[in-house]
């Protein structure tokens, strides 16, 4: 295939997946959230950051299209390590394996649960006090080099959890719910099409292109549809010296556009700090014509390679609470 009908056929699909999955700017649904904080230490301590950088194992979540940009076998961790006294669960492990032929591919499962939750039906009767919730994701992605400097991927979802409720003569009942989604990615490096562009880097991710969800009850079942997040992002890589310096630029627009702001220092290739922030947008309140808004996040972190071993650190400043999250990488 030439290299015209290969930008044109990569150009027709992300224009088909933007068209099918409906309108971009769609009215606020919240389905889904327990997907949207990110994954991996490392995006998360650059503001969430990562589209446009796609080049370890989290981009599988951010990026599936940058998989190709990993040599071999790497797999990540993240975990949750402070949440103020909440008995807060959030892990996340995965896998990507680059043939260098066929294509790379991914496979990653989230957990996240919160404990002792309160069970009431009213305001003086408790059910259980210590009862949990759990939200688990199944991600399996697969990404294509169609040439040198520009990758598509596809991802791919299973969702499965539940929630702790009460039924209406006020026993303890649980509230189950399963779905499915689909995620594109496009990656390109300008610098492989213009040496002048060199250490240019976009990303395009469509996350939930078609992702649903339904909830049962035991006795009814609900599916609601999650908008779609079209998420464009821009990196550019500058190398001075043993020094490697990356600022980026990610955009969400779901249900309202959200900023995110990043730079990450590495030397040598061995130690990093990064910092980021997330500048929210405004939500309308109900009928009203006021406007929701939320304090910017910020965030700060720091990194360590040694051989084929790493390990990822980021602080994460929110108006609810502060958050810390541990990654380790492997390189095979």
């Amino acid at each position: 295939m030439k290299l015209t009908k290969k930008l044109v056929l990569v150009l027709v699909l992300v224009a088909i997946a933007t068209i099918f999955s409906g309108n971009i700017f769609a009215a606020a649904q919240f389905a889904g959230e327990s997907m949207a904080i990110g994954v991996g230490a490392r995006p998360l301590g650059m503001g969430g950051t990562f589209a446009g950088i796609a080049d370890d194992a989290s981009t599988s979540y951010w990026n599936p299209a940058g998989m190709t940009n990993i040599n071999g076998v790497e797999v990540s961790s993240v975990k949750l390590t402070k949440i103020n006294d909440l008995d807060t669960k959030y892990s996340y492990v995965n896998l990507v394996y680059n043939t260098g032929t066929i294509g790379a591919f991914g496979l990653g499962w989230l957990r996240q649960a919160i404990g002792g939750i309160i069970i009431t039906p009213d305001a003086i009767n408790i059910i259980n006090d210590s009862a949990e919730n759990a939200d688990n994701v199944i991600y399996l992605a697969y990404a294509y080099p169609v040439m040198k400097g520009l990758s598509v991927g596809l991802g791919g979802k299973i969702m499965l959890g539940n929630y702790p409720n009460f039924t209406s003569t006020g026993t303890q009942a649980t509230v189950n719910y399963s779905g499915g989604g689909l995620d594109l990615g496009v990656f390109f490096s300008a610098g492989e099409f213009l040496s002048a562009l060199k250490g240019l880097q976009l990303g395009l991710t469509l996350q939930d292109v078609f992702t649903q969800i339904t909830w049962d009850t035991g006795i009814t079942e609900k599916t609601e549809k999650v908008d779609i997040n079209a998420k464009p992002g821009i990196a550019y890589k500058l190398a001075i010296g043993q020094f490697e310096i990356t600022p980026a630029i990610d955009i969400d627009t779901k249900y309202q556009i959200i900023f995110h702001g990043g730079l990450e220092v590495w030397w040598n290739k061995m130690f990093a700090l990064r910092g980021g922030i997330k500048i929210w947008g405004g939500l309308p309140n109900g009928t009203t014509i006021e406007t929701l808004t939320q304090a910017m996040d910020w965030s700060m972190g720091a990194s360590v390679r040694w051989y084929f071993i790493g390990i990822d650190y980021a602080y994460v400043n929110n108006e609810l609470t502060p958050t810390q999250y541990l990654s380790i990488v492997g390189k095979f």
